[in-house]
């Protein structure tokens, strides 16, 4: 028999409510503490549940681990870059480290989400959120407690699939065939000219966003450049970054009318989860409805952590988001005439599925 195509097994319903728990609970956590001015940490710390979510658990586990081990590091260095009073070239600097490591590990893991997105956010986010020397034993406590409990969360559904699983099948979605992985793919043409791309277009979206009088927040243009650019065996196109375009200002226009309304920190919490929850719902079938879903989440804990006027948020967002969609465009265009001229698709080794 057929299953329907929105049943629960082709729906990640698992999976969603996974990635809302493992960043919802250290949030909740830390606004009942009275330390929302962390939240970030906790969020960044939340995403690694995301990757390696369809693997068999005995891969998963490994995945998840060095995800985790990824978003802290990336976090390490962007607190060290907040310590040394953030100088642009060291913010330049880093990001072109964080880009390189990211696009090899993830590239090497064969992992879903594919681009570097979440890495390099963790980076950018901690590299401005102020934090004292004297707060680094609380930050590093955070930070790893998070990503331990995140891990954990990814791991529980093997667990509940054992005790659940014979019982009600049809609920359960398939797990993926086990990977076969090699770090051979690193010494590949394919892994250079992938981390290449995500450097030209972070560094060119970042410099111009420095430029440009009376916007904020430039990291959100390189966001989108690493976001919309495609990742290893993935073919260019354009509707990427034209869907990231789009979902953004939507959701953009539902986190502003959200935030003038000044909620507490409690139903950021709430818009949290939320948020992530149908943002791994939709990631697999539309970018743009995700990002209906995932721009509130990540501008109202933004929020939290760095508290400005949600007019201004809006404003850097989109014009910030449409410059990183213009980078973007631009070099897949350029990468189009290369692979007319050199008749191989860029980033190109095989067919293997990415997101």
């Amino acid at each position: 028999m057929t299953t329907p195509a929105h049943s629960t097994r082709t729906t990640n319903l698992e999976g969603a409510a996974r990635a809302a728990i493992a960043g919802g609970v250290p949030l909740a956590l830390l606004v009942a503490l009275g330390m929302p001015g962390y939240a970030a940490f906790a969020m960044f710390a939340g995403f690694t549940a995301i990757f390696g979510a369809t693997e068999p658990y005995r891969q998963r586990m490994v995945t998840t681990g060095i995800a985790a081990a990824l978003q802290g590091a990336c976090m390490a260095a962007g607190l060290a870059v907040s310590l040394s009073g953030a100088p642009l070239w060291l913010q330049g600097t880093g990001l072109v480290v964080v880009l390189v490591v990211a696009v090899c590990t993830l590239s090497a893991l064969q992992t879903i989400p594919a681009q570097p997105i979440f890495p390099v956010f963790a980076f950018c986010v901690s590299a401005l959120v102020p934090v004292r020397p004297a707060d680094l034993p609380l930050v590093a406590t955070i930070i790893v407690a998070s990503l331990a409990w995140a891990w954990l969360v990814a791991m529980s559904g093997g667990l509940i699939r054992l005790v659940l699983h014979p019982r009600a099948p049809h609920v359960f979605r398939p797990i993926a065939q086990r990977k076969h992985r090699s770090l051979a793919v690193l010494r590949t043409a394919a892994v250079w000219e992938t981390v290449g791309l995500n450097v030209v277009g972070a560094l060119v979206a970042g410099a111009v966003a420095e430029t440009v009088p009376g916007l904020g927040h430039p990291y959100w243009a390189v966001i989108a450049v690493v976001s919309t650019l495609p990742a290893i065996r993935q073919r260019h196109t354009v509707v990427r970054a034209v869907q990231r375009f789009v979902g953004t200002i939507g959701g953009t226009v539902v986190a502003v009318g959200i935030l003038l309304l000044e909620p507490s920190a409690w139903w950021i919490v709430v818009i949290a989860v939320v948020g992530q929850f149908f943002a791994e719902i939709f990631v697999a079938r539309h970018y743009a409805v995700t990002l209906l879903f995932l721009t509130p989440l990540a501008l109202a804990v933004s929020w939290l952590s760095l508290p400005e006027a949600p007019e201004l948020l809006a404003l850097d967002r989109i014009a910030q988001t449409t410059l990183g969609a213009v980078v973007s465009v631009g070099l897949l265009v350029l990468g189009r005439a290369i692979e007319r001229r050199r008749g191989r698709a860029l980033g190109a080794t095989s067919a293997i599925r990415t997101v």
